[in-house]
């Protein structure tokens, strides 16, 4: 179990951090229109969100042997549901970064669970 989860953990933040390194700029606009400020990032609360993202991940997916759709969907889901209500209550959210961070989330998820699948055979 505990391995299980190492393992995705790691998969999913280097993943993650890619994502967030290559898009970096574009978020930081978003955040900057919005909120007339800089974004800064609050460790503790990113800790927390990955921790969230880890274990649902595994709950929900890998402990099951769930398969890499049911991985796609959970992330897209996760992710759809924080950028759609963003993008709700937030009159400057961009529907095209809603768009591309929600079909990440689902590729996140996907490419984690495949790349987990296939580090535990």
């Amino acid at each position: 179990m505990f391995k299980d989860i190492f393992i995705s953990g790691i998969i999913l933040l280097i993943l993650d951090f890619i994502f967030i390194g290559i898009n970096k700029k574009a978020f930081e606009n978003q955040v900057a229109g919005i909120q007339r400020t800089a974004m800064i990032v609050k460790p503790v609360s990113a800790l927390i969100c990955y921790i969230f993202l880890i274990f649902g991940l595994y709950y929900f997916i890998i402990r099951q042997k769930k398969s890499i759709m049911d991985a796609f969907l959970f992330g897209l889901v996760i992710y759809g549901v924080y950028e759609t209500t963003s993008y709700t209550i937030f009159k400057k959210w961009s529907p095209t970064l809603a768009t591309i961070d929600t079909i990440w989330g689902g590729v996140l998820m996907a490419l984690t669970t495949w790349l987990t699948y296939s580090l535990m055979k």
